[in-house]
């Protein structure tokens, strides 16, 4: 009988993940010890290491989210032991290079240092991620993916500074337009004692380069360039490339309008507010409504983008396959549909920037957000999985260390005025009582709603696949955790640690049992203790 050979041992599970990263651990040891504490000196000099560091993280998560999608692929393969030669060496040639660059200390601060450093600590990298890529295909998108995430927050950073020039020419035709709309409005005569002050003699603003919208031109300008090459297989080209310039000049006529509108709200409303309040928010307002409603109209329009191919009668999406859930792999689809999941959190966020926008100190127009929330969410009831939003002694558990956390890592809030500020019993009885009342069923019901929908029921979905419908509620990927963990975290401000540990603990009561209501009832337990301790200490500021 012919000899038949024993199959092969199937390849452990990330032995060449984990291979590339120890080589990688110990490049980097011996770099640190061959340069010594002087370069870290010399790197600690050099100027703008914010936005290397948002290019750090972006390039983590860029990987993290293209390993996450190909991981059965990523498991098994094997090292390319050319490429990882090339990578050793690319290591001595980077850790060579930055011994030359950290030789002269007065380097640090020469211009264009910090990208230099960036490239040289990125070509090793980048080898050493196409070393243990299954295919080049592979290795391609994720070089593409990861230098995209790795430029995109940069340029976001920079953006502004790159289109600083633009005032300077623009300058004069804004003061102008300005002037303009506001002389019908403002109630009295129009002044402007220096080129770049202007308003009336009972409000006047100076607008200087910071406040001249710059700023939001060259963040729209990154924000429409990620949309076309995000969404590019939607876009007709190379049409689709007006959309740039559009974003452009739409952006600085809403700063014209915003400008106006500033001085309006100082003469006719409030200049505290107009200061404190508008001039904070006003600015964001414009750029996300332009951003946001050129992308929507873009996706509407056929000489823009290509028609939507619709569904076959019949047809229905299936989640993806393998997806680990609360209950094990679960093939079936929750009824949660991504709008329910996205309408709340985008209604709320709308109507906090609109109320802070005409508020000063004491958030009075509170109750507002709280109606408006409740209204889409009894528009969308049929649609939202209501049941499951009961108390359980595991979701009520998680919330109250969630809120021993917070009280652990949250700074403290502001203190003396700003307290006394942001104090509800100012207001005349029984409005004062009204008002934390309704204070306290926004924490405890509409926003912990609204929040858990957003990154428990869409964030992290969408994390996990592109067709949000299609995968069920629960499924667990770690980029879906950490992802929706870090931008719950940094979305909550100065808090932004205790945010991220709430995230994560979140994050594993929709685990527990497969469902988004234990989120909410952990969230609102949470909020519930947060309320009591600011209602009985007084605290305040600390009622974020």
């Amino acid at each position: 009988m012919p000899h038949t050979p024993p199959p092969s041992a199937p390849r452990p599970a990330w032995r060449s993940a984990a291979s590339l990263a120890a080589l990688v651990a110990l490049e980097c040891g011996v770099a640190g010890w061959w340069l010594g504490p002087g370069f870290v000196a010399w790197l600690a000099a050099v100027p703008g290491k914010r936005p290397a560091g948002l290019a750090l993280l972006g390039g983590l998560m860029a990987v993290w989210a293209h390993v996450d999608g190909q991981r059965r692929d990523y498991a098994t393969v094997g090292l390319s032991w050319p490429l990882v030669v090339g990578q050793i060496a690319a290591s001595a040639a980077a850790t060579a290079m930055l011994a030359w660059l950290s030789a002269d200390p007065a380097s640090a601060t020469a211009p264009g240092m910090l990208p230099l450093v960036v490239a040289v600590m990125l070509v090793p990298t980048m080898m050493a991620l196409v070393a243990v890529a299954p295919s080049p295909a592979h290795a391609c998108r994720l070089v593409v993916t990861t230098l995209f995430w790795v430029v995109c927050p940069v340029a976001a950073w920079v953006a502004g500074d790159l289109t600083a020039p633009f005032w300077a020419v623009s300058g004069d035709t804004t003061m102008w337009l300005v002037e303009r709309l506001l002389g019908p409005l403002a109630g009295s005569p129009v002044v402007r004692p220096e080129p770049f002050v202007i308003g009336t003699d009972a409000f006047q603003v100076r607008i200087g380069p910071a406040c001249s919208g710059f700023h939001g031109m060259g963040l729209m300008t990154v924000l429409l360039v990620g949309s076309l090459w995000w969404f590019r297989a939607v876009y007709r080209f190379p049409q689709a490339l007006l959309l740039v310039p559009l974003g452009g000049v739409l952006m600085w006529l809403v700063n014209v309008l915003r400008i106006v509108a500033l001085i309006l709200v100082g003469i006719w409303i409030s200049p505290a507010i107009a200061v404190d309040g508008f001039h904070s928010v006003a600015g964001w307002i414009g750029f996300l409504t332009v951003g946001l409603g050129t992308i929507w109209a873009a996706s509407r329009s056929p000489f823009f983008s290509v028609p939507e191919t619709p569904t076959p009668p019949g047809g229905e999406p299936v989640a993806p396959a393998g997806l680990a859930t609360g209950a094990g792999t679960c093939a079936a689809v929750d009824a949660v549909p991504a709008t329910s999941c996205l309408l709340p959190f985008l209604v709320l966020t709308a109507v906090t920037m609109l109320t802070r926008a005409f508020t000063s100190g004491f958030d009075l127009l509170y109750p507002l957000r709280v109606l408006a929330v409740a209204c889409v969410l009894w528009r969308l009831r049929d649609t939202l999985p209501w049941r499951e939003c009961r108390p359980a002694v595991v979701p009520v558990a998680i919330g109250v260390v969630t809120f021993a956390c917070w009280m652990l890592l949250a700074p403290a809030g502001a203190q003396g005025s700003d307290t006394a500020a942001q104090d509800p019993f100012q207001l005349p009885q029984p409005w004062a009582a009204v008002w934390l009342l309704v204070r306290v069923v926004g924490a405890t019901v509409t926003v912990p709603i609204a929040e858990e929908l957003f990154f428990r029921g869409f964030v992290s979905r969408r994390c996990i696949a592109a067709d949000v419908d299609a995968v069920p509620i629960g499924a667990f990927s770690w980029f879906s955790c950490v992802t929706s963990s870090l931008v719950f975290g940094l979305l909550h401000g100065e808090a932004w640690l205790a945010g991220i540990v709430a995230g994560f603990l979140f994050y594993a009561a929709v685990r527990w049992r497969g469902r988004l209501g234990d989120a909410v009832v952990a969230h609102a337990t949470t909020n519930a203790l947060l309320a009591g301790y600011v209602i009985a200490t007084g605290s305040w500021a600390d009622w974020g």
